[in-house]
């Protein structure tokens, strides 16, 4: 029978980290490819899936190029797909207003993210396309809202960088009324950088998506760029919107009813 999560990490702890066994494992939460949880001071990611050894490689470079936190990996067990690193302090933006100056950091953060080398790190992450078209692929939701989305397929990009891919609030952690942490790099790819951007507009909203990008020091994003931003914002809230109707998790519904007023202006959600 295969091992349950909490049980997947509590070998795990059992192998790299003895000292942590008369902790207690409490669950911090759970998402479409990970489940965290907390033993102490350190937090041990369960992943499905996904190669936890590279992911540590990749927080490895970048701890020192990008100025909001990443985890910083203690140790990871590829056959058990365990990533562990000490707990980053505050909590996560879901369903949350993101503090004063948020934006600003997003955008310096994402400048720094942005501009490192992606071919020193092509052996780590994989190379997303990113073509709209795909992106319809199993897309669920409301009719009236899917409608919209296929009324609006842009071309592709053709600027690919370093992104985390999954740049949405539920990965974002605040504290002090400051950015204190970037979360989950697990969906990390070379790809276009407006799927960093949609998550945060789909989150957020348009006045902090400007925020963003005029705190942002490369090529300001045009007409077609921006396109791209709100069609993967789109799709981004649809996944939601289904995993949340599939899991059960309120919190994720509520943040897309409340994004369905930007993203699709005059829609409701049946």
């Amino acid at each position: 029978m295969p091992l349950s999560a909490v049980e997947v990490a509590v070998r795990a702890l059992g192998v790299h980290a003895p000292h942590l066994r008369q902790e207690d494992v409490t669950l911090l939460g759970s998402g479409v490819d990970n489940t965290a949880f907390r033993c102490g001071d350190v937090v041990v990611r369960v992943a499905s899936g996904r190669s936890t050894r590279q992911e540590a490689q990749l927080l490895a470079v970048l701890g020192s190029r990008v100025s909001i936190p990443v985890p910083a990996p203690l140790f990871t067990d590829e056959g058990l797909g365990v990533l562990a690193y000490p707990l980053l302090p505050g909590r996560a933006l879901l369903g949350r207003t993101p503090p004063a100056g948020a934006a600003r950091q997003l955008g310096a953060f994402l400048t720094e993210l942005h501009s490192v080398d992606a071919s020193m790190l092509a052996s780590l992450v994989e190379e997303e396309p990113a073509d709209p078209r795909e992106w319809l692929e199993d897309l669920t939701g409301p009719e009236q809202l899917l409608a919209r989305v296929r009324a609006s397929v842009p071309a592709p990009g053709d600027r690919h960088v370093l992104a985390h891919a999954d740049l949405g609030a539920e990965h974002l952690l605040e504290d002090g009324g400051a950015l204190t942490g970037v979360l989950d790099w697990s969906d990390a790819a070379i790809t276009d950088p407006a799927v960093d951007f949609a998550r945060l507009y789909r989150d957020f909203g348009p006045r902090f998506l400007r925020e963003v990008l005029d705190a942002y020091g490369l090529q300001p994003p045009d007409a077609a760029a921006m396109a791209r931003i709100e069609f993967f914002a789109r799709c981004a809230a649809l996944e939601d919107l289904a995993f949340a109707r599939a899991s059960g998790r309120r919190e994720y519904a509520a943040a897309v009813g409340t994004s369905t007023g930007w993203l699709f202006p005059g829609a409701r959600l049946d």
